[in-house]
């Protein structure tokens, strides 16, 4: 393929069998060092402000179809409209782009928290759709952004010491955003999560990221199609985008409709959905530290233990929908997200690594259509499931349709 008169290879650099220590590697570089500072505070906004809002949904309509449609409206427009803001992320200031899908975050979250007296259904999904559509923009501008401040050997950590914060929080913010929400109100949870926007806003005016190469004008949809075909065309990164897919609709999409097994099937409350998205976080934390240290790196093939792990997330499923104990199902949500992590962390390196930076925006874009965006399909597919046959049996139907799925996804990779 030729971009700005260069040929690109179609096959992305091959990762080396294991990753150097995050402290001799990312963290070396001062650029990533304020990034990180910035997004340790954002994502603690985002779990707290996703776990406010599925609350909130459960909260004042008792009823698993509409927290599956609030979950889905938030991931909706990155289904949609992902991959357009792909193409912009390719052309434009990536650091002003941040700037303003972050400032974006806190003006949603601020007019959801000064609404909250008189909001009702309506105007709660309306907000998960205002949040869904920032966010659509804010996924390739953040994947961009990160690996543009490092030299090109150091993005496998950049992706790996990402991850790990991410999921970190997955753990903490639940727990914390249960508490407030039980203590203080959802009101207070909201504000907590608008405060946690501001150091990334701070640290913004402090990054240099490498600038892409110059390039001709051309039109929008020449280029969005030129990521397509980059995409279709890398075998690795095709194969990852469909294990990524299923995992995405199946398992992810479980852990956004959390309200309805914590409330609906065990009678636990706020408290009780904080801690099961904590199990979650525990398990996702683990394994991305797990990844941080270099333990099942990619190489030319999608690693065995990445196939092994899809199928164990939906075996997680199927496990959360027979739990006979509050217990059981914390165990269950926790493998889950271990193996929701262990998957993409994995395959997000894989492409991340040899992926130009001139078609990063297009190229990850795609990955957070199939990796976030497809949730939304799954958090509407598994709540309206729920709200006709139960929590229980509908998390059995998913886990096993997903294990059917999987399967044929691993036995195609292990043949090739």
């Amino acid at each position: 393929m030729l971009l700005c008169g260069k040929r690109i290879s179609r096959h992305p650099a091959v990762p080396q069998p294991g990753v150097e220590p995050l402290t001799r590697g990312a963290f070396s570089n001062r650029q990533f060092r304020l990034f990180f500072l910035g997004v340790f505070f954002s994502v603690q906004a985002i779990w707290i402000q996703r776990v406010t809002i599925a609350w909130l949904a459960w909260e004042r309509t008792e009823s698993a179809g509409f927290v599956g449609l609030v979950a889905g409206l938030s991931l909706l427009p990155t289904l949609l409209a992902g991959p357009f803001f792909g193409v912009l992320a390719d052309r434009i200031d990536i650091r002003r782009a941040s700037f303003i899908t972050n400032g974006g975050q806190v003006l949603c979250i601020t007019v959801l928290a000064l609404s909250l007296p008189w909001i009702g259904a309506p105007g709660l999904a309306l907000a998960a759709l205002a949040i869904g559509l920032v966010s659509s923009a804010h996924h390739p501008v953040r994947m961009s952004l990160g690996p543009r401040l490092v030299p090109t050997e150091l993005v496998q950590h950049v992706v790996a010491a990402t991850a790990l914060n991410f999921n970190i929080a997955r753990l903490v913010a639940p727990a914390g955003a249960g508490f407030l929400i039980a203590q203080f109100g959802a009101p207070v949870a909201l504000w907590v999560a608008v405060a946690f926007y501001l150091p990334m806003l701070a640290v913004l005016s402090q990054l240099r990221p490498r600038a892409l190469p110059p390039r001709p004008q051309r039109p929008f949809f020449s280029d969005l199609a030129e990521g397509f075909a980059y995409a279709r065309d890398t075998p690795l990164i095709r194969t990852a985008l469909l294990i990524t897919l299923v995992l995405a609709t199946l398992v992810r999409g479980t852990l956004e409709v959390l309200p309805v097994l914590a409330d609906g099937a065990f009678q636990r409350g706020a408290e009780g959905l904080g801690l099961l998205t904590a199990a979650a976080g525990s398990g996702a934390v683990i394994s991305a530290f797990a990844k941080a240290m270099g333990v099942g790196a990619i190489g030319a093939r999608i690693h065995w233990a990445v196939f092994a792990a899809a199928l164990a997330g939906q075996g997680a499923v199927i496990l959360m929908g027979l739990a006979p104990n509050w217990e059981m199902a914390l165990a269950a949500t926790a493998l889950a997200g271990f193996c929701a992590t262990w998957c993409g962390v994995s395959l997000q390196a894989a492409i991340q690594t040899g992926l130009p930076d001139a078609l990063r925006g297009r190229v990850m874009s795609l990955w957070t259509v199939v990796g976030f965006g497809t949730v939304a399909l799954g958090a509407f597919g598994i709540g309206g499931l729920a709200e006709w046959l139960g929590i229980s049996t509908a998390l059995v139907v998913a886990g096993c349709v997903g294990v059917v799925a999987q399967t044929i996804l691993t036995i195609r990779g292990v043949q090739r």
